[in-house]
């Protein structure tokens, strides 16, 4: 699992968060710094809404949570420590809830926010990596976070429990 320290400048813009996630390797949670600079920067010219960030920062949770096996930062707590039970349940939500957003939107579109949620590149970084334009980009990003959203705002109700074990799409 690579750690990749944020700079001052980094840390000065407010946009990095810190997530815990399971390390296979030693067994144990380890803090991860995560930055979504483009997410924020997209807000801040007026590009994305605050309903694109919110849904965005929500699937990076669920992504985080169910897939990559961090700690749900909103799981209950009981004397300072997670309910393991909880912490399962919360798991599968989060899993199901992926599993359910990649159905709606296809592979692209998650790959495209794994980029950008996840490992925190840029507009920039992802044009250099796939090619495509920065303008193309943008569009692209403007137009998985409105389906994002829309995705999250009608998701059915058995989903957005704290648990399901009913994957249900599109």
């Amino acid at each position: 699992m690579r750690d990749i320290k944020p700079t001052d400048e980094r840390l000065a813009k407010g946009d990095v968060t810190e997530s815990l996630i399971d390390d296979p390797v030693n067994g144990f949670s380890v803090a991860r710094a995560r930055s979504s600079g483009a997410l924020y920067a997209l807000r801040r010219t007026g590009t994305l809404t605050d309903a694109h960030v919110t849904a965005a920062e929500r699937w990076a949770r669920d992504y985080e949570t169910g897939v990559l096996g961090g700690a749900d930062p909103e799981a209950s707590r009981q004397c300072g420590r997670a309910d393991v039970e909880y912490a399962l349940l919360s798991r599968i939500g989060a899993a199901d809830r992926c599993r359910h957003v990649r159905g709606c939107l296809g592979v692209a579109a998650e790959i495209l926010l794994i980029r950008l949620m996840i490992d925190g590149m840029s507009i920039s970084a992802v044009s250099a990596h796939t090619g495509k334009s920065r303008e193309r980009l943008a569009g692209a990003v403007e137009m998985v976070l409105e389906q994002l959203t829309e995705v999250y705002d009608k998701m059915p109700q058995g989903l957005m429990q704290d648990w399901s074990s009913v994957p249900r799409f599109c």
